[in-house]
């Protein structure tokens, strides 16, 4: 695992050691213990205290992780469904950004190759070899057709 994401679940653990009870037992013991074996214990975070979580100084890994211990096991299942539909929404648009910007590229680079296949084609076409030139002379001097 990545070392900036085992600050962050450093910064988690840290976070949820502060927090009340009722919502630490909505998170189940496995994924806590999970946070527990994968974080940087020589990582150091120091929690404000009268800060509220926004206003932290805190990875964005950190705040990834904590939207996604909200949604999956803190907030009601009505917050969830919403959370859920914005993020495809975001992940829809982004789908569709990212093809706009590489279709055009790609037709591009598209077209140009074909442009060059057929340049290239009739460069070939129209070039005759050296030795049926050179054939063709020989056959002229003597008169022979071919």
């Amino acid at each position: 695992m990545k070392l900036k994401y085992r600050q962050a679940l450093f910064e988690v653990y840290v976070i949820l050691e502060n927090t009340d009870e009722d919502i630490k037992n909505k998170i189940p013991k496995k994924f806590t213990d999970f946070i527990k074996e994968n974080m940087d214990v020589n990582h150091k975070f120091v929690l404000q205290q009268g800060k509220e979580l926004v206003n932290q100084d805190l990875m964005l890994e950190t705040k990834q992780i904590l939207a996604l211990i909200y949604r999956d096991y803190i907030c009601t299942q009505e917050e969830r469904k919403k959370l859920l539909l914005q993020e495809k929404e975001k992940r829809i648009k982004k789908e569709n950004q990212n093809r706009k910007k590489y279709n055009v590229d790609f037709e591009k680079a598209k077209n140009n190759k074909e442009n060059k296949n057929i340049e290239t084609s009739l460069v070939e076409k129209s070039q005759e070899k050296w030795y049926r030139k050179l054939i063709s002379k020989i056959l002229d001097i003597f008169g022979i057709k071919n």
